[in-house]
């Protein structure tokens, strides 16, 4: 057993929506298993028995979710700087990603997952290619990972095989990974203009018989919906995926850009969760997502950072900063989307998008997926007891460089911003070459 005290603790544990105050003075005991035997007020903690080891801390509270991203895509950051999304797409990541190796996507997982854990995230929704070199660099790295491989269908793209065959090895993928508990596999469809009606259907149909969750990216840009209109005889894209039967079961929807009140109605009648990306949203002009409106529809709402080439950091502090002054933005109030709100989503929230138990909380019988911010970490300073609160400063002040530890299960892999699980300059430098490979350049 491990006790870990801390000045405060954030459980994130409270009713769908709610977010419970912090508490001061914490206390988590966690178990062999790797599971949170007991949480609370250190005040009110059991006996300890022989051999528990007790640890201090600063601020302890659930590691962080990111419900969007293409990790892998580390190997092409920077590439396309400054084109909107269709040219950045077609001229630029897909001539690119179509020379992809199995190896070149695990070393770019591997890479990425070192900035993810050092950021303190601790479980990722991997949109990418070749499935099992995703979870394979993933589990090197002993982080969690929804791995859904992505189908698209244009002529620019030349990577994949036939999508029947895509479809048939996301099942075996799910089946090879079924008794891990880092990895969970699901299926994706890039978005509704690029994958054909009898794929999409195709996908729904696979998906269901399978229990598998689907990915797909939806209203990010605003002339998809004239593009999708034009191919389905005038239906939005949130229509047109529920008329295939799509939007019937555990459905993830990236972006959300651009979707209208008649679009989020669709969304919320079928409990279709969304992924709000406003750092890559803003880095290429896409617009800023109607957060408060999906809010007031009812509908599971999580963070993402999207890809590092689309946007080049695996970062969700700045992502949840960004949704909230961007939200402001649009709505012209101060008060509008708070930093609780923001937390819920990259913490419990985004556990109840993914509809993976036991994580985005502190409590008994959930994952110790945690992380601790410094208690001397500069910018969590000066704190005024009587005006503080953590929920807030954790938000607007809280960064990487606050981060002292991460444990994915109770293990430990992060200590003092180095990551513990990988050689860092040897992934590095696998990158660096195969980055290199894929732009032409020589070695």
């Amino acid at each position: 057993m491990d006790r870990y005290l801390c000045d405060v603790l954030v459980t994130m544990d409270g009713p769908a929506g709610a977010v419970p105050a912090p508490i001061s003075g914490g206390a988590v005991d966690v178990g062999d298993d790797g599971r949170i035997a007991w949480c609370g007020p250190a005040a009110d903690a059991p006996a300890l028995g022989p051999g528990a080891t007790v640890h201090t801390t600063g601020i302890l509270m659930p590691s962080l979710i990111n419900a969007h991203c293409h990790t892998p895509m580390v190997l092409l950051r920077g590439a396309g700087e400054g084109l909107p999304v269709d040219r950045w797409l077609h001229e630029v990541m897909w001539p690119r990603e179509s020379k992809l190796t199995p190896g070149d996507v695990r070393a770019g997982m591997r890479l990425g997952a070192l900035e993810l854990l050092a950021n303190g995230i601790t479980t990722s929704v991997e949109m990418y290619f070749s499935g099992q070199a995703v979870a394979e660099g993933a589990t090197d790295a002993g982080m969690r990972c929804l791995v859904t491989p992505g189908v698209i269908e244009d002529p620019d793209f030349t990577l994949t095989r036939p999508w029947p065959e895509q479809l048939d090895e996301m099942v075996a993928l799910r089946d090879r990974w079924a008794e891990s508990d880092l990895i969970d596999v699901g299926m994706a469809a890039h978005a509704a203009y690029s994958v054909s009606r009898e794929c999409l259907t195709a996908i729904a149909e696979r998906a269901a018989g399978a229990g598998m969750p689907v990915h797909i990216h939806l209203a990010e840009q605003q002339w998809e919906d004239a593009a999708v209109r034009e191919r389905t005889g005038g239906l939005a894209a949130p229509e047109y995926l529920e008329s295939l039967g799509l939007l019937d079961g555990d459905v993830i929807a990236a972006h959300g850009v651009w979707l209208t009140p008649d679009d989020i109605d669709v969304l919320a009648r079928n409990d279709t969760a969304v992924v709000h990306c406003p750092c890559s949203n803003a880095k290429h002009a896409s617009g800023v997502a109607p957060v408060t409106d999906m809010q007031a529809a009812g509908l599971r709402l999580a963070i993402g950072t999207d890809g590092p080439a689309s946007h080049h950091r695996l970062d969700l502090f700045e992502e949840m900063r960004t949704a909230i002054r961007t939200a402001r933005i649009r709505s012209g109030d101060a008060q509008t989307f708070g930093p609780a709100e923001a937390l819920r989503m990259t913490t419990a929230g985004a556990a109840e998008v993914l509809g993976w138990d036991g994580l985005g909380r502190l409590a008994p019988g959930c994952w110790a997926d945690m992380m601790a911010l410094s208690a001397s970490e500069p910018a969590l300073h000066p704190v005024i007891e009587a005006e503080d609160d953590p929920l807030s400063r954790i938000v607007w002040s809280g960064s990487p460089r606050a981060i002292s530890a991460v444990w994915v299960a109770g293990r430990k892999v992060v200590e003092d911003g180095r990551v513990l699980t990988l050689d860092v300059a040897e992934a590095v430098a696998e990158a660096q070459a195969r980055a290199r490979r894929l732009t032409g350049a020589r070695p």
